[in-house]
């Protein structure tokens, strides 16, 4: 078991690294709108793969939305964030993949730190330490790190990015609770599919994320990153564990970056990454 473990977080460390850099690809010949549109036609896939497996969660969670039906628009509005998360993080991917790895975990602190603020969710000293911490080592990235020799437009996305993806776990914590992270997660995705549509996309789009290589690929990896994430978290490992597997590839991206991009030094990049993730790991191990 402790085996299969093992392979099971490995798989989601490599999967997690696969990602960032299969969409560079995307950001860097598409549309950035068009990020979100195959992200959302690729998690379809998943969700129909899923189905079956976990129809009883969906349908478990229905009498909550019908007593409940505000709990529609919380989703949804997941849904609209993640459309423009997806966007802005693929134009700070364009740039700089490293920085793209690296910003979730200065989201992570300014969520865990709002939670704490305004939705009464409990931290130690040590997890107000590590927020502390994280946006120090956020500051230092910024004028130390790749972030210091980019434009001001994409210093400006880079800190959207932060704020959207320090949205997405609120709305996660008020809504999952009551009825369950899959309904939320069809339903999110659904408007994520949607607004894609009122922001321009077109039928051929979809048609272009099966049918173009690389975006087939970034749709791919992704998606079965999803599904062993789901498998993993089911039945073999900790949420905490596979969360931890996630932020392991962030050193990892940042010093791939360093080598493949020219994005900084290897030792400025490890540096970042290693003490991000160090840091990071009260509030992603002992919530």
């Amino acid at each position: 078991m402790i085996a299969k473990g093992f392979i099971f977080a490995a798989l989601i460390t490599l999967l997690s690294i696969i990602k960032p850099i299969t969409y560079r690809s995307v950001a860097q010949n598409y549309k950035l709108t068009f990020s979100s549109l195959f992200t959302s036609v690729w998690t379809g896939v998943f969700i129909i793969l899923s189905f079956p497996f976990m129809k009883d969660s969906f349908f478990d969670a229905l009498p909550a939305i019908m007593a409940s039906p505000v709990l529609i628009l919380y989703a949804a509005s997941k849904g609209i964030v993640t459309w423009y998360s997806i966007r802005v993080s693929q134009a700070v991917n364009r740039q700089s993949t490293s920085s793209v790895v690296f910003f979730p975990f200065i989201s992570l602190a300014l969520a865990s730190f709002l939670l704490n603020v305004f939705l009464g969710e409990t931290l130690n000293l040590l997890q107000l330490s590590t927020i502390l911490l994280l946006g120090i080592l956020g500051f230092g990235f910024w004028f130390f790190g790749i972030v210091r020799k980019l434009s001001a437009d994409w210093k400006k996305c880079f800190l959207i990015a932060i704020i959207l993806n320090a949205l997405c776990p609120i709305i996660d914590h008020i809504t999952i609770r009551q009825i369950g992270w899959y309904t939320y997660f069809i339903i999110s995705n659904i408007t994520t599919f949607i607004f894609c549509f009122y922001k321009g996309a077109s039928l051929s789009d979809i048609k272009k994320s099966f049918t173009s290589s690389d975006v087939f690929k970034a749709g791919f990896f992704n998606t079965l990153r999803e599904i062993v994430v789901l498998s993993s978290s089911v039945a073999i490992l900790p949420v905490s564990l596979v969360n931890f597997s996630i932020r392991l590839a962030a050193p990892i991206v940042m010093v791939f970056s360093a080598i493949k991009y020219k994005e900084s030094t290897v030792k400025n990049q490890l540096i970042f990454g290693v003490l991000a993730l160090l840091a990071a790991i009260p509030i992603i191990l002992f919530k």
